[in-house]
């Protein structure tokens, strides 16, 4: 089964500055319980690397760091890969928890030179290389 992104982004779009957090809850349930503590805990990066201007969005898990493609709604975890896209969960907490960051401001920014972005996101999309491999 594939995702249809538009629900993803369309779960991304309840959460706003405004958003009652039992409303929150309600919906996305443990997965906003663990999105709030990895927000509490500082675990929500935006690179931006310049001069381009290219940002990306990671969140800091336990084993490994997670590329979040929130435009899209997309995450590198498993929970995303095996329950989002399988139309269990509307989202993962990763998501969550990026889009909680950048409407509270909470969030840590990391400037980078633009030389770093390659070898930035080969670090981040390299479980990502692995899991196909592994499927295949």
């Amino acid at each position: 089964m594939k995702v249809d992104y538009r629900v993803v982004v369309e779960a991304l779009s309840r959460i706003r500055i405004d958003s009652d957090p039992v409303e929150l809850w309600r919906l996305y349930g443990s997965r906003f319980n663990r999105a709030w503590e990895t927000l509490k805990d500082g675990r929500v990066k935006k690179y931006v690397f310049r001069p381009s201007g290219r940002v990306v969005w990671i969140v800091v898990g336990r084993d490994r760091e997670y590329l979040i493609y929130h435009v899209v709604g997309y995450c590198s975890c498993d929970d995303f890969y095996f329950s989002v896209i399988d139309g269990k969960a509307p989202l993962c907490h990763h998501l969550i928890a990026r889009k909680l960051a950048e409407v509270l401001g909470r969030f840590e920014a990391v400037e980078q030179e633009d030389e770093f972005y390659s070898s930035h996101l080969k670090e981040w999309t390299s479980v990502e290389t692995e899991r196909e491999e592994v499927l295949l």
